[in-house]
């Protein structure tokens, strides 16, 4: 069995977040009081560990870009092109706007009564079982974002099965290092087979309109443009990869903080408490996210060290989420903060696009749950989470339940 704690050669422990989080959260607090920009000599990267500096590196875009192409193969590169993470301004302005045109927060809400359907579809058979429990994570959370998203694209129902599949080996390999040659051929082969799985749909499309976002996006024009068929392929996959991941992650983290402060859980119960609030302290508490990429583009000053142009910087989110220079107390679950504003999905011009489809299925579940079920609770000692770079998601979370 993997040692999670025992540290690797440059001091630190293994990097994901497979232990709840334990091991990395002690060094991460060690980095931000000694080393708050860090050069990893064992794969040529830099780390950003405090809130501040993060909240630099995230709104300068000017000296600390989204472009990958300045570091990374142009293999990696091409599956950038239209994916509003790796790119930078003014094309990005544009492209965020021609995206936002159609995936508007009204069409987020017009989809919650057919979200709550879906819970209602998934919840059927398992709180139907004689045993009493269920896996929160594989039969809900893990299921729910595949099949909204799916549906939202106008991809066919026969292929939710495949989806799935994609989706879970995107962030099922187990590595703690994310530019492991190993680990990148893996997802690569993932997501080659999704790429062209996503640019036939949206040839498709323009081909046979349908009543859907690929559509709307292949028909969009704003000041007389439109997306090429390889920027609306990667931003679907971004939406299938990237918000599967954070629905599943909100979902889950939700459920088990509320078990671990039993006088939440009580006031989700009773209908008093915020969901809103709670999901916001989650995103700051577990950050599905556990971090974002930056290339400098000039020599930089920041944390007490000159970055030089040209590398490549691992901005620690969950790492700023946690700094004592910006929350009290910061590894305590407390609602009502009032100092501070999260970076659980970003900040600046790369903010989450998909935040709020997140906020919708995670409140529909919690929603449908509360209705549908008088007790739920953690099984603890069954937990586990993803072994996998950059991600703070659980994969497994069963629960006992009383109807």
């Amino acid at each position: 069995m993997t040692d999670l704690s025992a540290p690797r050669d440059n001091g630190a422990p293994r990097l994901t977040f497979a232990d709840g989080g334990t091991a990395v959260f002690g060094w991460l607090k060690h980095m931000r009081d000694e080393r708050p920009a860090w050069f990893d000599e064992s794969n040529g990267t830099w780390s950003l560990f405090r809130y501040d500096d993060i909240v630099r590196a995230l709104r300068d875009t000017d000296v600390f870009c989204s472009d990958p192409s300045r570091s990374l193969p142009p293999e990696i590169a091409e599956n950038a092109e239209g994916s509003m993470v790796s790119i930078d301004p003014p094309r990005h302005g544009r492209l965020r706007g021609l995206v936002s045109h159609v995936f508007t927060p009204r069409l987020v809400e017009q989809l919650t009564p057919r979200i709550e359907q879906i819970v209602e579809d998934l919840l059927d058979p398992v709180l139907a079982d004689s045993s009493g429990r269920f896996d929160l994570v594989g039969d809900l959370a893990y299921e729910l974002p595949v099949i909204v998203i799916g549906e939202l694209l106008g991809l066919p129902a026969a292929d939710r099965e495949f989806l799935v599949r994609c989706a879970d080996e995107f962030y099922a390999i187990e590595s703690d290092d994310p530019f492991d040659g190993g680990y990148m051929e893996s997802m690569q082969s993932t997501l080659d087979e999704l790429n062209e799985y996503m640019l036939r749909h949206a040839k498709l499309k323009r081909d046979q309109p349908a009543d859907d976002l690929m559509t709307a996006l292949a028909l969009a024009e704003i000041e007389g443009e439109r997306l090429s068929d390889r920027e609306i392929r990667n931003f679907a996959v971004l939406l299938l990869t990237a918000g599967h991941i954070t629905t599943t992650a909100l979902l889950g983290n939700t459920v088990l903080s509320m078990s671990e402060n039993p006088e939440v859980m009580a006031d989700w119960r009773a209908g008093t408490a915020d969901p809103a609030a709670v999901m916001e302290e989650v995103l700051r508490h577990r950050s599905p996210f556990t971090e974002v990429y930056r290339f400098t583009t000039t020599d930089v000053e920041i944390g007490g060290a000159v970055i030089p142009a040209d590398q490549l910087v691992r901005v620690w989110l969950v790492s700023g989420n946690r700094d004592e220079r910006q929350f009290a107390d910061p590894d305590a679950f407390r609602l009502g903060r009032t100092t501070g504003r999260h970076l659980g999905f970003g900040m600046g011009i790369h903010y989450c696009l998909g935040a709020g489809l997140a906020r919708a299925e995670t409140t529909a579940a919690l929603r449908v749950l509360s209705r549908r079920t008088k007790e739920i609770a953690p099984v603890h000692d069954e937990l586990t989470f993803y072994d996998a770079p950059g991600i703070f998601c659980l994969r497994g979370l069963p629960v006992t339940f009383h109807r």
